[in-house]
């Protein structure tokens, strides 16, 4: 996966808190950073793009960062900000709410709203940046944390942390087509999340932002079954194939379309990874719910103004073009 990675080692160690600032506000604005550890502040940072997702890996000794209000815009303002505690721990406080974060535990916060978060002693954190309109329409909580008052929500707040948890070891070796459907997965069990929460509190049906996550999650999880389609969804998530069209009325695609695009993007990396290999187009496309060699075909020229066979064999050339000029 590609990453941006910085660091204040580099620094002379009386310039490494100004560095860290400057860290931070290229992603997340001119928050207020306060170093409270006497030694050298040796803190790093490694920045990945997961489909619309920002993910920071933060290594830092014991600080905090502030927004103490709201009269300036930051480069998060349009941003929700999920913060997940890998070691050590911190403490984020925001209104009238504060929540004490333990490893694994993780809060979802408005950074437009004035907050604090303090790491009393060396930490690792993985913070993840969320654009608001994946949760258009949806009334966010003040300060949404793990902790969790019925069964159903300590489960499911335990299967993200756990997901996140075990995002955050992977994100250096996964690879970059994989971005997009990895952020998928973590923006529906966010939805499915919130949504239990609401559901919980108020009662309410989900709202067209949560569902379209869910949905796209739903869609990555089946993808290889060639029963997925519209009438199964609706089924699964409780609600008419109606409602569904409405929820992808702000798409650039419909739902039918948002599937065979997923197909094909695994169809072609598959076809990538396999260049050369044995396994076959249509193997590969019936492994991705494709049920006809020849509508595969026809789908796959259509999108990538190729023959899935002419792609395999590019790529296999284009794999064998770096030996070739040692």
């Amino acid at each position: 996966m590609n990453a941006h990675h910085f660091s204040t080692r580099l620094e002379h160690p009386a310039d490494r808190q100004a560095c860290w600032g400057r860290i931070n506000e290229s992603y997340f604005g001119a928050l207020r950073v306060q170093c409270l550890d006497p030694g050298p502040f040796d803190a790093r940072m490694d920045a990945y793009e997961l489909g619309p997702l920002g993910m920071f890996m933060i290594e830092a000794p014991s600080h905090r960062v502030a927004r103490p209000d709201t009269h300036r815009e930051i480069a998060l303002d349009e941003h929700y900000k999920l913060v997940l505690q890998l070691e050590g721990h911190g403490h984020i406080s925001q209104r009238d709410r504060e929540f004490h974060l333990h490893p694994g535990d993780w809060s979802l916060y408005d950074p437009r709203v004035p907050y604090a978060i303090t790491n009393p002693e060396r930490s690792r954190l993985l913070a993840i940046t969320i654009p608001r309109q994946q949760f258009k329409g949806m009334k966010m909580p003040d300060l949404h944390t793990c902790e969790a008052h019925t069964p159903a929500m300590q489960g499911l707040y335990a299967v993200l942390g756990s997901f996140l948890t075990s995002l955050a070891d992977q994100l250096p070796s996964l690879p970059n087509a994989v971005g997009r459907s990895v952020s998928d997965t973590v923006l529906g069990l966010l939805a499915s999340t919130l949504a239990t929460h609401a559901d919980e509190q108020f009662g309410a049906q989900p709202l067209p932002g949560v569902l379209k996550a869910r949905v796209k999650q739903f869609v990555h999880a089946h993808l290889a079954d060639p029963a997925l389609s519209l009438d199964l969804i609706a089924q699964q998530l409780r609600c008419s194939k109606r409602y569904l069209h409405r929820v992808f009325e702000d798409e650039d695609q419909t739902l039918d379309r948002f599937i065979w695009q997923m197909r094909l993007e695994r169809c072609s990396e598959a076809l990538r990874q396999a260049a050369g290999g044995r396994a076959s187009v249509s193997e590969i496309a019936f492994a991705w719910g494709f049920n006809s060699s020849a509508h595969f075909c026809r789908v796959f020229k259509a999108q990538y103004g190729v023959s899935p066979r002419e792609f395999q064999r590019r790529e296999a050339q284009r794999a064998m073009s770096p030996a070739l000029t040692h």
